[in-house]
Protein backbone atom coordinates (compact mmCIF):
# COMPACT_ATOMS: atom_id res chain seq x y z
CA UNK A 1 0.00 0.00 0.00
CA UNK A 2 1.32 3.34 -0.56
CA UNK A 3 1.05 6.06 1.89
CA UNK A 4 -1.70 8.82 0.46
CA UNK A 5 -0.38 12.42 0.95
CA UNK A 6 -2.72 14.55 3.22
CA UNK A 7 -4.11 16.32 0.49
CA UNK A 8 -5.05 12.94 -1.27
CA UNK A 9 -6.17 11.99 1.72
CA UNK A 10 -8.68 14.78 2.13
CA UNK A 11 -9.81 14.87 -1.63
CA UNK A 12 -10.59 11.13 -1.80
CA UNK A 13 -12.99 11.14 1.26
CA UNK A 14 -14.97 14.27 -0.76
CA UNK A 15 -17.22 11.64 -2.68
CA UNK A 16 -18.39 10.26 0.82
CA UNK A 17 -19.09 13.37 2.45
CA UNK A 18 -20.21 14.92 -0.98
CA UNK A 19 -22.72 12.91 -2.11
CA UNK A 20 -24.83 12.04 1.25
CA UNK A 21 -24.83 16.26 1.80
CA UNK A 22 -26.30 16.99 -1.69
CA UNK A 23 -29.15 14.25 -1.22
CA UNK A 24 -29.93 15.48 2.60
CA UNK A 25 -30.10 18.64 1.02
CA UNK A 26 -32.52 18.42 -2.03
CA UNK A 27 -29.88 17.55 -4.56
CA UNK A 28 -29.42 14.44 -4.70
CA UNK A 29 -29.00 14.51 -8.77
CA UNK A 30 -26.14 16.31 -8.42
CA UNK A 31 -24.23 13.60 -6.58
CA UNK A 32 -24.53 11.13 -10.08
CA UNK A 33 -21.63 12.93 -11.00
CA UNK A 34 -19.23 11.50 -8.14
CA UNK A 35 -19.18 8.38 -9.90
CA UNK A 36 -17.16 7.30 -12.48
CA UNK A 37 -18.96 6.55 -16.06
CA UNK A 38 -19.38 2.74 -15.50
CA UNK A 39 -19.38 2.97 -11.67
CA UNK A 40 -21.67 0.82 -9.49
CA UNK A 41 -23.83 1.09 -6.46
CA UNK A 42 -24.65 -1.81 -4.24
CA UNK A 43 -27.05 -2.16 -1.60
CA UNK A 44 -26.73 -4.99 0.31
CA UNK A 45 -28.49 -7.90 2.04
CA UNK A 46 -31.13 -6.07 4.82
CA UNK A 47 -32.07 -3.23 2.54
CA UNK A 48 -34.91 -2.00 1.13
CA UNK A 49 -33.98 -3.16 -1.90
CA UNK A 50 -30.76 -5.26 -2.56
CA UNK A 51 -28.99 -5.03 -5.79
CA UNK A 52 -26.72 -3.24 -7.69
CA UNK A 53 -27.30 -0.51 -10.51
CA UNK A 54 -24.47 1.29 -12.70
CA UNK A 55 -23.88 3.60 -14.97
CA UNK A 56 -26.96 5.61 -16.17
CA UNK A 57 -29.46 3.62 -13.41
CA UNK A 58 -26.92 5.85 -10.84
CA UNK A 59 -28.08 8.74 -12.14
CA UNK A 60 -31.75 8.10 -12.48
CA UNK A 61 -32.21 6.82 -9.33
CA UNK A 62 -30.52 9.68 -7.70
CA UNK A 63 -32.77 11.82 -9.74
CA UNK A 64 -36.04 9.97 -8.16
CA UNK A 65 -34.61 10.33 -4.86
CA UNK A 66 -34.85 13.84 -5.46
CA UNK A 67 -38.21 14.20 -6.62
CA UNK A 68 -38.85 12.88 -3.38
CA UNK A 69 -39.65 15.75 -1.96
CA UNK A 70 -41.61 14.71 1.51
CA UNK A 71 -38.49 13.20 2.75
CA UNK A 72 -36.31 14.72 4.73
CA UNK A 73 -33.31 12.53 5.43
CA UNK A 74 -29.81 12.72 7.19
CA UNK A 75 -26.87 10.93 6.45
CA UNK A 76 -24.04 10.81 9.47
CA UNK A 77 -21.05 9.20 8.66
CA UNK A 78 -18.49 8.36 11.21
CA UNK A 79 -15.19 6.62 11.36
CA UNK A 80 -14.31 7.47 7.76
CA UNK A 81 -10.89 5.48 6.87
CA UNK A 82 -8.77 6.08 3.51
CA UNK A 83 -6.60 3.76 2.33
CA UNK A 84 -4.01 3.23 -0.64
CA UNK A 85 -4.47 0.26 -2.96
CA UNK A 86 -1.82 -1.36 -4.88
CA UNK A 87 -3.11 -0.62 -8.33
CA UNK A 88 -3.49 2.87 -7.70
CA UNK A 89 -6.81 3.17 -6.53
CA UNK A 90 -8.46 4.00 -3.07
CA UNK A 91 -10.56 2.36 -0.36
CA UNK A 92 -12.61 5.17 1.62
CA UNK A 93 -14.78 2.91 4.46
CA UNK A 94 -17.17 4.29 6.35
CA UNK A 95 -20.31 3.92 8.91
CA UNK A 96 -23.34 5.00 7.96
CA UNK A 97 -26.50 6.50 10.40
CA UNK A 98 -29.44 7.65 8.30
CA UNK A 99 -31.84 9.42 9.85
CA UNK A 100 -34.65 9.36 8.12
CA UNK A 101 -38.55 10.53 8.01
CA UNK A 102 -41.87 11.80 6.08
CA UNK A 103 -43.31 13.38 9.28
CA UNK A 104 -44.13 16.92 8.71
CA UNK A 105 -43.27 17.14 12.40
CA UNK A 106 -39.84 15.81 11.32
CA UNK A 107 -39.53 13.17 13.95
CA UNK A 108 -36.79 11.22 12.63
CA UNK A 109 -36.53 7.22 12.54
CA UNK A 110 -32.97 6.02 12.26
CA UNK A 111 -33.55 3.83 8.90
CA UNK A 112 -30.21 2.58 8.86
CA UNK A 113 -27.08 1.70 10.44
CA UNK A 114 -24.54 0.62 7.79
CA UNK A 115 -21.12 0.22 6.28
CA UNK A 116 -19.98 1.76 3.50
CA UNK A 117 -17.01 1.11 1.47
CA UNK A 118 -16.09 2.77 -1.91
CA UNK A 119 -13.54 2.21 -4.59
CA UNK A 120 -12.06 5.39 -5.85
CA UNK A 121 -10.41 5.74 -9.00
CA UNK A 122 -8.49 8.83 -10.71
CA UNK A 123 -10.47 10.98 -13.10
CA UNK A 124 -8.29 13.70 -14.36
CA UNK A 125 -7.52 16.03 -10.95
CA UNK A 126 -10.38 14.31 -9.13
CA UNK A 127 -11.76 11.14 -7.31
CA UNK A 128 -14.77 9.10 -8.71
CA UNK A 129 -16.53 6.40 -7.12
CA UNK A 130 -15.83 2.96 -8.77
CA UNK A 131 -17.47 0.55 -6.47
CA UNK A 132 -20.17 2.05 -3.90
CA UNK A 133 -21.32 -1.09 -1.22
CA UNK A 134 -23.94 0.25 1.30
CA UNK A 135 -23.96 -2.80 3.62
CA UNK A 136 -26.52 -2.67 6.17
CA UNK A 137 -25.50 -3.79 9.54
CA UNK A 138 -28.28 -3.95 11.81
CA UNK A 139 -31.69 -5.32 10.47
CA UNK A 140 -35.54 -3.90 11.56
Amino acid sequence: MTALSPSDHIAAAQPLYRTFWLIDNGRASEAAAYFAAEGTLTFGAGAPKPGTIAGEQIAQAMSAREAQRQVTSRHVLSNVLVDSLDDGRVRVRALLTLYRTESETLTPDVASVADIEDILVRSGDEWKIAERLIQPVFNR
